[in-house]
């Protein structure tokens, strides 16, 4: 590959080697993401929500570099995967969407039961019943 350098022959373990270099940068990016979007998003402002999306990232990322090793270590080149890791990257792609999408309908199925105060972030009034 002309500005990576990688094989595009066989095998090549700087591939697996840079996405997991690059993860936990990925994974920032996408906390910044979520944190500026919690203001727009009353779902986001809660800090566990967050953290089980990045969570679910971090899942779908450690699987995308799982496949690239196996993928490297088979000896195939990055841009031309077999069917059987076609296969991988379909399967850990539908676990990613399966749980971030699990996070994200429990997460805006328990805001829209709390009141109105709830939902704002402010402490519930004095003598206020639950």
């Amino acid at each position: 590959m002309p500005l990576t350098n990688w094989s595009v022959t066989g095998g090549d373990f700087r591939v697996p080697h840079f996405f997991a270099l690059h993860g936990i940068q990925v994974l920032l990016l996408i906390a910044a993401v979520l944190a500026a979007l919690a203001a727009e998003r009353v779902w986001l402002r809660d800090e566990k929500v967050r953290a089980r999306l990045v969570g679910s990232a971090a899942l779908g990322y450690t699987g995308l570099v799982a496949v690239v090793t196996w993928q490297a270590w088979r000896g195939q080149s990055l841009i031309h995967p077999d069917t059987a890791t076609l296969l991988a990257l379909v399967a850990v792609l539908l676990l990613t969407v399966g749980t971030t999408a699990r996070v994200i309908v429990t997460a805006k199925r328990a805001t829209a039961e709390r009141t109105p105060v709830q939902r704002a972030g402010l402490p519930e009034p004095a003598g206020s019943a639950r």
